[in-house]
């Protein structure tokens, strides 16, 4: 039985299809959905698209980015979107997971050796494979965007994966990080991301992780004085439209999409790529002390169990396979 909440999306989806009669020539209205604020880089990557969009369709496609979660969480904007009552929006990896199985090797940890290696995969081939299980779906990829890597911090210094050990950590709630956690010999604490700073405070957990605009925007680095640069999780994130949209665009528009998409999306890694230096400032000179983990083959060889689990079916571990061999 359908909840109240799928028939309202229902009902709009059924009001959107009926703008879509029009020919391509027609002024189209797409509302657009975002979790982050104005001010965050994702925002500023869309708002470019939409800018570019506007201006090399003239004005013919107009968009509209509802920020800060306006249209809903981001599992119902994922199914606003499949419907068809949203038109396009920026998706973190983590809420595809279980409709796109293939959207699991882009999680899983060490698998990046650096930001560039990631652009590298998620511009090529193997981020072409990933979109179109996505499009399959009824998300329609346009380009990639920048979510940070994400390391470890805690009241004590970590330099090897043995300093961990004993150690509680807090982890998002989900079995890939509470195993990834487990593999490194901590203790996965799972909490919510709004507990941590007094759950730091007060000794509940050890440490947490997370990427450099977190730890310096919600203060944690007062708590956890020591950030250890892992990077175990760099995952990208994926600027969309709904397939529904897609399907009754020329060809022309289609290009054109993508190449406003793309370009978006260079803007908003030089914008993430400055949030992250700014942050690590800021917290440095607020007294953190940082380890730049230099050597990750230690850790790397810790996640074997991991992708055993994780990665066993055959198309996703030639997806891992690929994205290792990548130069």
């Amino acid at each position: 039985m359908m909840t109240r909440r799928l028939m309202n999306w229902a009902a709009a989806a059924a009001v959107a299809l009926l703008g879509w009669t029009s020919t391509p020539s027609q002024a189209q209205e797409w509302r657009g959905w975002n979790i982050h604020p104005p001010d965050y880089p994702v925002s500023k990557g869309m708002d470019r698209f939409t800018e570019l969009v506007a201006q090399r369709s003239n004005n013919r496609i107009r968009m509209k980015t509802f920020h800060s979660a306006q249209l809903g969480q981001q599992d119902e904007a994922i199914q606003q979107m499949r419907l068809g009552s949203i038109d396009f929006a920026e998706f973190n990896m983590s809420g595809l997971n279980n409709i796109v199985p293939s959207t699991q090797v882009l999680t899983l940890p060490f698998l990046f050796r650096s930001v560039a290696h990631q652009h590298t995969v998620v511009d090529g081939p193997i981020g072409d494979t990933v979109a179109e299980d996505l499009a399959n779906a009824g998300i329609v990829p346009l380009a990639w965007y920048d979510a940070g890597a994400r390391s470890m911090y805690t009241i004590r210094p970590v330099k090897v994966p043995a300093d961990l050990r004993g150690m509680k950590i807090r982890v998002q709630t989900s079995d890939l990080w509470i195993d990834i956690i487990k593999a490194l010999g901590a203790n996965a604490t799972p909490l919510p991301f709004g507990e941590v700073y007094t759950s730091l405070q007060s000794g509940v957990i050890d440490g947490a992780e997370n990427n450099w605009p977190s730890y310096e925007s919600t203060r944690h680095f007062e708590v956890a004085k020591y950030f250890a640069t892992t990077e175990h999780s760099n995952v990208p994130e994926v600027l969309a439209v709904s397939s529904l949209r897609w399907r009754r665009l020329n060809q022309a528009d289609k290009d054109m999409l993508r190449a406003a998409a793309r370009e978006s999306a260079q803007y908003q890694r030089q914008l993430w790529a400055e949030r992250e230096r700014v942050s690590r400032e800021k917290v440095i000179a607020g007294g953190a002390q940082v380890t730049d983990i230099t050597d990750r083959g230690p850790w790397q060889q810790l996640m074997e169990p991991v992708y055993k689990k994780y990665a066993t079916d055959p198309r996703m571990a030639d997806l891992v396979r690929r994205i290792r061999e990548t130069p």
